[in-house]
């Protein structure tokens, strides 16, 4: 079983997607168990499962479409497109399994009309996104805002109302500002795909923004994407903050950790040479792994049975670097707490016993200090024992 949903991950180009905005949408998950106070129970569990088996399912499903309607496009390319070389029957098995995997928790999962145009409006999106016809995949802008909203807008707005009605509270003021902020993030995302993509974009025939506005303007363009939505997610964060208070620890994370990673990019950075410079990536780390650990711990805050998460957490969402250096960094705090646990037993008891020893010695008029030996030896003395 293992096996095969390894190929799966690997023919839908997981890599692409399990650690870039999976973690993130999953992160919002955790957000919304904290928003709307959900403790743990066999429903609430149910409910995080299914939504994670579609969440996965949509990512799959999405880049399932576009590779297949790109198969003869990136033979031009010169890309590998991986569904080209599977015989047509195993296509449509993939397919299938990936329809069941995005479709079938949706039997549980609550819904109503508005969720049912949602996830319409998201397979739209693909197919308009893939189709030989329109196939806006090759209209600069229009192709960023298409991916920017079936990447990160529509499933983070389907998430959120799924628990809204799990909770019974259909208010969406928590992504009012979140929204446009992960549009942004996800216009970034794509224009640096299409940079990386440049030249085989080119052999290909196909028509991307960057082509278009030059290195220059692309430079300008990733670089007031960044800005603006770290302004955004500020401006968020801060907007819930004072709705709930704890959500601050959230907020002085962020200022923290994009403070951090500024100061370990900056020294290489060139403005001219912006949109293949590492900087480009500043924040996508902290989506990737920070926040959806930090959301993961206010909602243990709720309940803090949701540590049931944290497993799944560690071996889902991430890498096996990431998952060795959590290990050891577990494994050397847990050998450090132990053996400081320890020494603060043991040496008390020691101190103890060696008071009672010295004066017990003291009331037989052995004083054990002056003459600078151990009872053994105090007592081999007395007794002539060389």
């Amino acid at each position: 079983m293992t096996e095969g949903i390894n190929k799966i991950l690997l023919l839908t180009r997981a890599k692409d997607w399990r650690l870039s905005f999976v973690p993130f949408i999953i992160g919002c998950v955790y957000l919304w168990l904290w928003w709307f106070k959900i403790q743990l129970s066999p429903a609430s569990l149910g409910l995080f499962v299914a939504s994670f088996i579609t969440t996965f399912g949509f990512a799959a499903l999405g880049y399932f479409v576009n590779e297949f309607f790109d198969m003869e496009v990136d033979t031009r390319a010169g890309k590998i497109n991986k569904l080209k070389i599977l015989p047509p029957v195993y296509r449509l098995a993939l397919f299938l399994v990936c329809a069941v995997i995005t479709f079938l928790p949706w039997v549980w999962l609550p819904k109503n009309n508005i969720t049912y145009i949602l996830i319409v409006i998201e397979v739209a999106l693909f197919l308009l996104y893939s189709l030989p016809f329109p196939r806006l995949k090759n209209v600069p802008l229009i192709s960023g805002f298409i991916d920017s909203a079936y990447a990160y807008v529509v499933p983070l707005v389907l998430s959120f109302y799924t628990y809204s009605l799990f909770a019974g509270n259909t208010n969406l003021s928590l992504i009012y500002l979140l929204a446009p902020a992960l549009f942004l993030i996800g216009f970034r995302n794509i224009t640096i795909h299409h940079v990386n993509d440049i030249f085989k974009d080119m052999r290909s025939g196909a028509k991307t923004l960057p082509q278009q506005i030059g290195v220059n303007g692309t430079n300008v363009l990733i670089m007031t994407l960044l800005v603006a939505e770290i302004v955004l997610v500020i401006i968020w964060s801060a907007v819930v903050a004072i709705h709930q208070p704890v959500f601050l620890i959230w907020t002085g994370i962020y200022l923290c950790a994009i403070a951090y990673r500024y100061r370990l990019l900056a020294p290489q950075f060139r403005a001219e040479y912006l949109s293949i410079e590492p900087i480009r990536h500043l924040t996508d780390i902290i989506y990737q792994y920070v926040f959806p650990a930090t959301m993961l711990l206010l909602a243990v805050t709720i309940d803090y049975k949701w540590l049931v998460l944290v497993p799944f957490h560690f071996a889902a969402l991430l890498t096996k670097g990431m998952q060795v250096v959590a290990f050891q960094t577990v494994r050397s705090k847990t050998h450090a707490l132990y053996h400081s646990t320890l020494r603060g037993v043991v040496d008390p008891i020691k101190i103890s016993g060696n008071y009672m020893v010295y004066f017990s010695f003291r009331l037989i008029g052995i004083n054990l200090r002056k003459e600078n030996t151990s009872a053994i030896n105090a007592i081999k003395k007395r007794l002539g024992i060389k």
